[in-house]
């Protein structure tokens, strides 16, 4: 059910208590809704927030100071009901705690809050790890929207295509059958700044690019006209995901990934781990923006 519905001018968004998710994302211009409708024959989510870890887990666990922890891929947060603390027309913030529960598979105490807040035409989302713990704790951090594609009735999944802000020379970083990477990597863009949409471009899973340079992407139709635009300075890496066949694209921004099939399960090995000391915080945000024709 959702908890709060904020709005302005433009906007009208919609978020869930499970999992602070935002479920939509509606256009008051134009009457279109920018969200997945969470289809359970194709995907049944819309904007999972990834912490803990981002990504799989080797072996579906985390080791810290020689003990081992249940993860489930992307973490737990996705699956936990969060409250608000702040609230506006047009900006709330929502926390999740530590608990007993979490600390059964993430043995630390914290305060993970998630902001959503209307700017104009812009969506910001915000996000705050503090550590309540006497101790450094350490975890990943991302985000996970999946965009509604074609934007009108009359159109095509493959009338799409995704542009970066710059040309892009990408490698492709490959995952096992198991979702762990596998060390290889394939040329994905040379010199280019898009990437064409159709439904098996996904068939082997996400498209991971580690280390991107580009910090902004966008939506649009080939034939140019309405964009939704992904800013995500402070993550390194995005991930582009859909299922075949499903009329969606995810652009995640994350800080982190998944592990390497041949690392060890340690949470402090793990692919950009945010190391947090003791009554300290971390802060980072992306945003989304619908610019029309």
């Amino acid at each position: 059910m959702e908890i709060n519905t904020l709005e302005n001018d433009n906007l009208n968004i919609g978020i869930l208590a499970k999992g602070a998710e935002l479920s939509s994302l509606f256009d008051k211009r134009d009457g279109v809704e920018h969200m997945w409708k969470a289809d359970p024959k194709f995907w049944p989510r819309h904007a999972p927030i990834l912490f803990p870890c981002v990504g799989e887990s080797k072996d579906g666990r985390i080791n810290i100071d020689g003990a081992g922890y249940s993860m489930g891929r992307h973490g737990f947060a996705r699956h936990e009901p969060f409250s608000v603390v702040e609230s506006t027309n047009t900006k709330v913030i929502l926390e999740l705690k530590s608990s007993k529960k979490t600390r059964a598979q993430f043995p630390f105490e914290f305060v993970f809050r998630v902001g959503y807040e209307l700017i104009d035409s812009s969506l910001i989302q915000s996000f705050e790890v503090i550590n309540t713990d006497g101790k450094e704790i350490g975890f990943q951090l991302g985000g996970h929207p999946a965009f509604a594609v074609p934007f009108n009735q009359d159109e095509k999944y493959d009338d799409y295509e995704i542009v970066f802000d710059t040309p892009q020379t990408l490698e492709r970083h490959l995952l096992t059958d198991n979702g762990l990477y596998s060390g290889k990597t394939r040329t994905f863009l040379d010199n280019n700044d898009r990437i064409s949409l159709y439904y098996q471009l996904f068939k082997e899973d996400a498209l991971v690019f580690k280390n991107i340079s580009s910090k902004q992407v966008w939506i649009q139709h080939k034939n140019g006209g309405k964009r939704l635009q992904v800013d995500y300075k402070g993550f390194p890496h995005l991930g582009v995901w859909s299922i075949p066949e499903a009329d969606y694209v995810c652009i995640e921004p994350w800080i982190g990934c998944a592990d390497m099939n041949n690392q060890p399960s340690d949470l402090f090995s793990k692919d950009n781990i945010v190391r947090l000391a003791s009554e300290s915080s971390f802060e980072a945000s992306f945003s989304i923006s619908i610019h029309p024709e």
